[in-house]
């Protein structure tokens, strides 16, 4: 079962079992068990051992799968890093440091001012260990 957080939630988390949060993270987490996140993280994320990130979300800080599932869709303003074994998963229409995540799995500049708005349906593409992004599923 979930615990529920809303509004402006205190951090930095340390995410052990299922926490979800509707509203704002300050100061990030380290998850090794369950974050569901919509809204938005002042601060980073790193995902570790088994756990589990999806993250609906702008998130103005790094955000890094040392092992476990990341799933991300939304704006991410820091670096997004992985490694071996960890499985990235990016929604398209993704933005990562201005650039968005298309369908073919390329990346493509974003002009001027943006917001996301990324259906529920949209294809989530995973990264492979040659760093090329390809569809799940």
């Amino acid at each position: 079962m979930f615990e529920k957080l809303t509004g402006n939630v205190q951090g930095p988390l340390e995410v052990h079992g299922a926490v979800e949060i509707e509203g704002t993270l300050h100061g990030g987490a380290v998850v090794t068990g369950t974050l569901d996140l919509i809204g938005t993280c002042n601060g980073p994320i790193e995902v570790r051992l088994d756990g589990h990130a999806d993250i609906e979300a702008v998130v103005r800080g790094n955000v890094l799968a040392r092992s476990g599932t990341l799933r991300l869709r939304g704006i991410l303003e820091g670096v997004l890093g992985a490694e071996p074994g960890a499985d990235v998963q990016l929604a398209v229409g993704t933005i990562v440091n201005g650039r968005r995540l298309e369908a073919d799995g390329t990346f493509t500049p974003v002009q001027g001012s943006f917001g996301f708005s990324i259906p529920d349906d949209a294809q989530m593409m995973r990264l492979q260990s040659d760093a090329t992004w390809t569809p799940v599923g």
